[in-house]
């Protein structure tokens, strides 16, 4: 193998690492902000079966709200959303997700977008139920 060939192997190699990372990069953040809202829904389940109420908030999961039926913390912190914003709650519709006017979250994975991330956390919901629109 000459000089040259290797130089074209390995410039080759680095443009397909190239053109490969952007939608990996994206992938992995889609599939943790996926992992993350499940957590909150189950966190939220545990919550309601314990107070017989849904939080109003997600800080009311870490900190003591002053509900009867309140068992401790039901997750250490909050989760950031893996673009840098916080998740929401939507008790009219029960569910946890990515804010609408969320800067850095592409507009389809906010609440109401066509690829929505997002989790219904109502008591009566199935265990495993998705919704990705």
């Amino acid at each position: 193998m000459t000089r040259i060939q290797l130089i074209i192997l390995v410039a080759l190699i680095i443009i397909i690492g190239a053109l490969s990372y952007p939608p990996w990069a994206q992938y992995r953040k889609v599939s943790q902000a996926d992992i993350d809202v499940e957590i909150l829904a189950t966190a939220i389940k545990k919550y309601y079966r314990h107070t017989q109420t849904y939080p109003t908030t997600l800080d009311q999961l870490v900190t003591d709200p002053d509900v009867d039926g309140w068992r401790g913390t039901y997750l250490q912190t909050v989760p950031k959303t893996p673009w840098g914003g916080n998740y929401v709650l939507m008790p009219k519709t029960y569910k946890v997700g990515i804010e609408k006017d969320h800067p850095r979250v592409p507009a389809k994975y906010r609440l109401g977008g066509i690829a929505e991330i997002s989790k219904v956390y109502h008591a009566d919901a199935k265990q495993g139920e998705k919704y990705w629109w």
